[in-house]
């Protein structure tokens, strides 16, 4: 592989780890590396780069945190596949939720899962919005089963999400759905928030059967609102 690696120009020497990251990211947004593509060894692409070895693995470190580069057992760095779920499935992983940072969690799920909402009152097929209709008649009769409410939530949410058709949008709203779970644990088992859960969702599909994206991004706004605060709530609890 190396003999074919294209020609490398040394990096600025002011945030080494970085630089190197960025001409590998450059390579591959040019095409240069693709998906699947081996790097050279370590001692190879350090003295192309040249740069220490210690620079490097801490470039690569950053690489494989964003699922850019993957390494196989056995040895070798690689090009991974790219997919959105590579590349943004660590997101969740890189974010505790706290009592600093919960505000912003639902700031960026109001813009995403509003604007997901918007996309979705246009493009969900007349199957999925019978399938979200059949979804909220069993959840009246989860109200007092936290559980199978969790499980029924993010199915509905999910296929919410997938009907974008966007791979980025679909990662990153599910990983930010990820991120409170922990929270919304407690928050199910607090009377009356399944219930609102249950009427925030029967507005949503209202808004789908009528195919109104206005109508479709207010109601999510109004669930997420409503989860933020039950959320709060929460925390304050576990605290």
């Amino acid at each position: 592989m190396s003999d074919t690696m294209p020609v490398i120009s040394p990096v600025e020497r002011n945030s080494v780890a970085d630089q190197v990251a960025k001409k590998i990211l450059d390579l591959v947004r040019t095409g240069n590396l693709k998906p699947g593509d081996q790097l050279p060894p370590e001692r190879d692409l350090a003295q192309m780069l040249q740069v220490s070895r210690p620079s490097l693995r801490e470039a690569m470190r950053g690489l494989q945190i964003l699922g850019v580069v993957k390494s196989r057992q056995g040895g070798g760095a690689y090009i991974s596949s790219l997919d959105a779920a590579d590349l943004l499935g660590p997101l969740q992983f890189l974010i505790t939720l706290n009592t600093q940072n919960v505000h912003a969690l639902y700031d960026s799920r109001e813009l995403i899962d509003g604007g997901i909402a918007r996309m979705a009152a246009e493009r969900l097929s007349a199957a999925d919005i019978e399938r979200l209709q059949a979804m909220v008649n069993l959840q009246v009769n989860l109200v007092t089963d936290p559980l199978g409410f969790r499980v029924s939530d993010l199915e509905f949410h999910r296929t919410i999400m997938e009907s974008t058709g966007n791979p980025f949008l679909v990662r990153v709203s599910h990983s930010l759905y990820v991120l409170g779970m922990e929270y919304r644990r407690i928050a199910s088992e607090t009377p009356g928030v399944l219930k609102r859960s249950l009427a925030d969702h029967d507005a949503i599909v209202a808004a789908f059967v009528a195919r109104d994206p206005d109508a479709a991004e207010k109601a999510m706004l109004q669930h997420m609102k409503n989860v933020h605060h039950s959320t709060l709530a929460a925390m304050g609890e576990s605290a």
